[in-house]
C-alpha cells in the first residue's frame, strides 16, 4: 500500500477550508446582490426619486454585473458643514430625479442616489474628492466593458442649473428628456408684491410728487440712463445670452468671480454692478448735492467723504479686475 505524500495530506486538509471560504464568499455575494435589487426598487418607486445612502449600500449599488446606470450625487447638505453650491443645486437634483422617474423607459435605464458626506465619508476617501458637490454616473456593465469608468459631471463647465444637467442626462443615456423647473413661489410673491408697491405709489404718492419735484423730467430721465447704462456695461445680457452658472466651488470654496475677462458668473455681475452704482453715485454727489450745500463746512466734508468713497470703490474694482486676471497692470490703494 502507497502511503500519500505531504503534498496530498496537505490538499485534503485546505480542500474543506477551500469549500467553506467558497461558500461564504457566495453567500455575500448573493447579499449583496439582493440589497442592490432592494436599493433599485426603492429608488425607482421613491416618490423624491432617489435613493439616500450610505457606504455600505453606496458598494452595494454600484457592485457589477447590472444592466442600469447609477447617478450619484456626493454632496453635504449637513448645516455643520457650510457647503453653499451643495444647497444650491440640492433642490435641482431632487427635481430632475422625481421628474426622471415618472418615465418607465427612463428609470430603467438609470436611477439616482444620494451620498452625503457624514454618511459616507469611505465613499469621498475612495474617490479622493476634497470638494463637494461631485455628480457621478456609473455606467451599466456590458460583456464587453464589465467594469465600465464613472462618468462626471463638470459643473465649472456646465453649470449648476437644472436644465443642464437634464441635457446631460439625455445626450448620456440618449433618451429625450426636457426639465421645467418649478415655480419659484417666493420669487412670484416678491414680483406681486412690488407690483403693489409700484402701483399704490402711482395712484396714492405721484399725484402730490409735483409739489417736490420740479417740473423737468431731466432727473428722471438722468436716473433711467444711469440705470440702463449700469445694467449693461456689468455684463446682465451677456449672462442672459451665455446662461453663465451664478457662482463656482472649488474644492468646497464658493468661487464668485470667474478667472479671465472672458468668462463671469451672476454673483460677479451683481457685485460689479453693484459698484458701478456706487461710483455713479458718488460722482452725481460730487458735482449735483455737494455744490448744492449753502453751509461751507458742510459742503467741505462732502467732498471729502464721496472723494473718499469714489477712490475707494475703485480700489475695489481693479482690485476685483487683477483678481481675474493678475497681469491687469493698474492699481488703486489696495
Amino acid at each position: 500500500m502507497r502511503l500519500p505524500t505531504p503534498l496530498t495530506l496537505l490538499g485534503a486538509l485546505m480542500l474543506p477550508l477551500l469549500a467553506s471560504s467558497a461558500k461564504q464568499s457566495s453567500a455575500r455575494d448573493a447579499q449583496l446582490v439582493q440589497r442592490q435589487k432592494d436599493l433599485y426598487r426603492q429608488a425607482a418607486t421613491s416618490s423624491s426619486g432617489f435613493v439616500d445612502v450610505d457606504t455600505a449600500d453606496f458598494q452595494a449599488l454600484v457592485h457589477v454585473p447590472r444592466d442600469y446606470a447609477i447617478t450619484a450625487l456626493l454632496t453635504t447638505t449637513d448645516k455643520v458643514i457650510n457647503c453653499p453650491p451643495c444647497l444650491t443645486f440640492q433642490p435641482d437634483f431632487e427635481n430632475i430625479a422625481a421628474s426622471w422617474n415618472r418615465d418607465k423607459a427612463r428609470r430603467s435605464k438609470n436611477v439616482f442616489a444620494k451620498v452625503e458626506f457624514s454618511r459616507a465619508r469611505e465613499v469621498f476617501k475612495l474617490f479622493q474628492l476634497q470638494h463637494a458637490p461631485v455628480l457621478m454616473t456609473f455606467p451599466a456593465s456590458t460583456p464587453s466593458n464589465p467594469t465600465p469608468d464613472p462618468i462626471s459631471y463638470d459643473f465649472n463647465r456646465f453649470g449648476f442649473e437644472g436644465s443642464d444637467l437634464a441635457a446631460h442626462l439625455s445626450k448620456t443615456f440618449d433618451v429625450p428628456f426636457r426639465y421645467a423647473k418649478p415655480l419659484n413661489y417666493r420669487l412670484i410673491a416678491g414680483v406681486a408684491t412690488a407690483v403693489v408697491v409700484v402701483v399704490t405709489t402711482l395712484v396714492f404718492v405721484a399725484p402730490k410728487l409735483s409739489t417736490v419735484m420740479p417740473t423737468s423730467s431731466k432727473p428722471l430721465w438722468m436716473l433711467l440712463s444711469l440705470s440702463s447704462m449700469i445694467v449693461f456695461t456689468s455684463g446682465q445680457m451677456w449672462n442672459q445670452i451665455r446662461n453663465a452658472p451664478y457662482l463656482s466651488a472649488d474644492r468646497g470654496r464658493v468661487q464668485y468671480f470667474a478667472s479671465g475677462f472672458q468668462n463671469q458668473y451672476g454673483a460677479e455681475t451683481q457685485i460689479v454692478a453693484a459698484i458701478y452704482a456706487l461710483l455713479a453715485f458718488s460722482f452725481v454727489a460730487l458735482i449735483v448735492l455737494v455744490p448744492a450745500q449753502r453751509d461751507p463746512t458742510r459742503q467741505r466734508a462732502g467732498v471729502y467723504v464721496w472723494s473718499a468713497i469714489m477712490l475707494g470703490t475703485f480700489s475695489v474694482l481693479f482690485a476685483i479686475f487683477r483678481m481675474k486676471n493678475p497681469s491687469y497692470p493698474f492699481r488703486l490703494l489696495l
